[in-house]
């Protein structure tokens, strides 16, 4: 019985401790900031705490109405960084961008949005 409880405790911390090691790709940054001014008016750059998944992960800009805008997205270098290149430059208003991002190491799914303005 004893040996029995200690294997299940032991068990039960590497589990705990494995979990606690497959983190979920969060947002750290993006450009332009939430709540902020876009400088470039054609690309947006989001910056993630783990490496991400290319095919897995993505965003959509949508105008003020809500529409679509057409874009593309890819991972950088360093795939930690999602970039947004938009089709046509942003014209002066609000933005959000909806994102979805997948982490490598563990295949969880992030979402958020990040809300900006155009001047």
């Amino acid at each position: 019985m004893k040996i029995i409880t200690t294997a299940a405790i032991a068990l039960a911390l590497s589990l705990g401790i494995a979990s606690g090691a497959l983190a979920h790709a969060k947002l750290v940054k993006s450009d332009p900031p939430a709540g902020g001014q876009a400088k470039d008016k054609s690309n947006i750059e989001l910056t993630f705490s783990e490496e991400i998944s290319g095919k897995l992960s993505g965003a959509e800009v949508k105008d003020s109405a809500g529409a679509r805008l057409a874009s593309t997205s890819m991972i950088d270098q360093k795939e930690k960084g999602l970039m947004v290149m938009m089709k046509a430059p942003l014209k002066p208003g609000d933005y959000k961008l909806d994102w979805h991002a997948v982490a490598s190491d563990d295949g969880h799914r992030t979402t958020g949005t990040v809300a900006f303005s155009v001047k």
